[in-house]
């Protein structure tokens, strides 16, 4: 920082409000001391006031002025040629009681300095400051104490007076640490408050999220299981309808399959609602095929499964996307495609699961899904699919031609990203 730059601000340390008065007190401490010992000095004389004990007092009072003058002008809001004009007129201030103070004690001022230094003008110059007073006050001596050296109480004094410089420059560091540490709290305080505000707001925000998120897993269950048994239900009925007056048997077998499936169905939307799925709950997809198979193996529909390697290694909810395609692409071909033969097979390997599945139906144009609303629910069946999929990595491809059969192919990696695994866990449990 040049001094040529009489706006420029200091890069200095705050006085702690503490030590504010230090210097105030010291002089207010010389003054008293001084008066005593001249009311001593002079006790037997007629008491006269000299011009020295009155320039004594009127120096004294005008350093205590000049100090509670600077302290209303704080270090950081400051500019160099002020502190340094401040530091100059202690200076030659102390000089000149010095000068005249009949007790000779005033020495004791020249450790202001460089304590007053060290805030206003930083560590260098009060160093340099000391070692200016320590050589000046041994050069006095020298000039006019012949054989000071040799002097005990000279000897003494010259160590008590470096004691005072040490003591000054070692208190203002101490403070100058201290108000550091204070403001760095007081500054860290603030960004824990502000952090804790936004944390605040991001966790309002993770609600709302969390919110959405469970809004869209209850919709793909219930369209994933609702829907299937609502589906398979309502195809039951329709069989029973037809079936009432040529094979009232075949009728009533079909009434009681829908029963079931209906009390089935009220078990899976209390779990639904109920939203208790445990993360350590068993899940074999193996058994839930068979059971899905042999629910919608019925009247003209004829599913033939073929599964290949070991599940046991499989994180849950990948199973759980794979099962839950296997159902939309099943339930589609029943209601939709209306297909009487459907081949399935599951594969499970080192690498990865996969599903390919074959129906025998009507078929479809593909490119047809872009440009169904969302509220189909053939649309939004796979729109779920691929979200879950998505979420355990895994890719879904349908293939279909009018009058052709529809071919589904799934396929998950067996594992994923430990972050992307913690992800899918959570949101699994949830779901």
């Amino acid at each position: 920082m040049s001094l040529a730059d009489p706006v420029s601000q200091l890069r200095t340390t705050p006085t702690p409000r503490l030590f504010l008065w230090v210097a105030s007190l010291l002089y207010a401490g010389v003054l008293i001391t001084g008066v005593y010992y001249y009311s001593v000095a002079n006790w037997s004389a007629i008491p006269v006031l000299s011009w020295r004990i009155i320039a004594f007092i009127g120096l004294l009072l005008v350093l205590l002025a000049l100090e509670q003058y600077a302290q209303r002008y704080p270090v950081t809001h400051t500019t160099r040629y002020v502190m340094i004009g401040f530091l100059a007129a202690r200076m030659l201030l102390i000089e000149a009681v010095a000068a005249v103070d009949p007790s000779g004690l005033s020495r004791v001022l020249y450790s202001i300095v460089p304590f007053a230094a060290y805030f206003s003008l930083g560590k260098r110059v009060s160093y340099g400051l000391a070692i200016f007073y320590m050589s000046l006050f041994v050069v006095k001596l020298c000039l006019f104490v012949p054989g000071w050296y040799m002097n005990k109480e000279a000897i003494s004094e010259v160590l008590m007076f470096f004691i005072g410089l040490l003591f000054a420059i070692s208190m203002a560091s101490i403070a100058s640490e201290a108000e550091t540490n204070r403001r760095r709290a007081e500054l860290f305080l603030g960004d824990l408050a502000a952090s804790h505000q936004k944390l605040k707001v991001y966790a309002e925000q993770a609600a709302e999220l969390a919110t959405a998120e469970e809004r869209n897993r209850l919709a793909r269950d219930i369209h994933d299981s609702l829907g299937h048994y609502l589906t398979a239900i309502n195809l039951l009925l329709e069989k029973a309808i037809a079936f009432r007056q040529r094979h009232p048997q075949e009728a009533v077998v079909a009434v009681f399959d829908a029963k079931r499936l209906t009390r089935e169905a009220l078990q899976d939307v209390r779990q639904s609602v109920g939203a208790l799925r445990l993360s350590g709950e068993v899940f074999l997809l193996s058994v839930a095929l068979a059971d899905l198979i042999k629910n919608m193996n019925n009247g003209p529909l004829t599913i033939n499964l073929e599964m290949t390697g070991d599940e046991t290694n499989f994180p849950k909810p990948a199973l759980m996307a794979l099962y839950r395609a296997v159902q939309e692409a099943l339930t589609n071909a029943q209601k939709h495609a209306r297909a009487r033969q459907v081949s399935l097979r599951v594969m499970l390997d080192e690498q990865e699961a996969s599903v390919s599945i074959d129906d025998d139906g009507e078929g479809f144009d593909t490119s047809l899904l872009d440009q169904l609303p969302p509220e189909r629910n053939n649309r939004f069946g796979l729109q779920g699919v691929r979200e879950r999929l998505e979420m355990v990595g895994g890719v879904l491809n349908v293939e279909s031609h009018p009058d052709q059969g529809t071919h589904v192919f799934v396929s998950i990696p067996r594992r994923q990203p430990e972050s992307d695994q913690m992800e899918i866990t959570v949101r699994s449990n949830a779901g």
